[in-house]
């Protein structure tokens, strides 16, 4: 026997109960999208302060070799600013032969010695090609690095090789620097006199080329080309310090 159930009408909806549901379901994909939008700006924020601390060691260590590379062309000045007075005192007759070669032999390793600084941009490099940069916001701190890194590290650069070449050239003019340099740091046999550093510089000083060299008016050009590089390279290193400081100062203050 058939059971009839009894049929319901198909219930209309009202005009309110779509608005509702469309205003449930926008809801719903909005905040879906600002969860999504959130939990982004969450992991490009923990990038962003990961990659501050990688610039912020950078940093301290650049500004240990700046320090250290001011502290060596200081005293390049100093033994330089000596040489100069000799010079002098010798093209005015002022001290003999023997009293010029004597006091250049007092100064110690007559050689063109420094330390070229070389900036380690690997960690703002790095956040350029994530476009990690972009997430930091417009500002002191952003233009800042973009100094150091863009300017003042091409600028080292550039006068790195310069003042490589200039130092180059002085000690290939007057070897006995390097020479010495060499013979106190390498175990030669002892067999031999010009194998021993005080034996070495004493032949050297005695030739009538090394002489000739020392009381010429291009030697005294030699020593000014290397010298005068020595303030040009420290405009370069000043300027990395200022913004070394700068930046380590606003790292320091935006992670604490």
């Amino acid at each position: 026997m058939e059971v009839h159930h009894p049929h319901h009408p198909t219930h209309k909806k009202k005009w309110s109960e779509y608005i509702i549901e469309f205003v449930m379901l926008f809801a719903a994909v909005t905040l879906g999208f600002l969860a999504e939008n959130l939990r982004e700006h969450q992991i490009m924020s923990h990038r962003v302060e990961q990659n501050k601390i990688a610039i912020l060691k950078d940093l301290q260590a650049d500004s240990i070799n700046i320090s250290r590379a001011l502290d060596i062309e200081d005293s390049c000045i100093y033994r330089f600013n000596r040489v100069n007075n000799i010079l002098y005192l010798a093209k005015k007759n002022k001290i003999t032969q023997n009293q010029l070669i004597d006091s250049i032999k007092k100064i110690d390793k007559l050689i063109a010695y420094s330390t070229t600084l070389y900036v380690n941009n690997s960690s703002f490099k790095n956040m350029q090609s994530s476009g990690i940069l972009s997430y930091l916001d417009e500002g002191e701190l952003k233009n800042t690095l973009a100094s150091y890194y863009e300017v003042n590290f091409k600028s080292i650069e550039a006068a790195n090789v310069f003042f490589d070449q200039v130092g180059i050239a002085f000690n290939n003019y007057l070897p006995i620097g390097v020479g010495k340099i060499i013979r106190e740091n390498q175990k030669f046999s002892k067999e031999y006199v010009t194998n021993d550093m005080k034996g070495y510089e004493e032949f050297l000083f005695s030739l009538d080329k090394t002489k000739n060299i020392l009381q010429s008016d291009e030697f005294i050009y030699e020593v000014q080309k290397y010298y005068n590089w020595i303030f040009i390279y420290r405009i370069s290193l000043n300027g990395a310090k200022k913004n070394n400081d700068k930046l380590l100062k606003l790292l320091r203050s935006e992670m604490h």
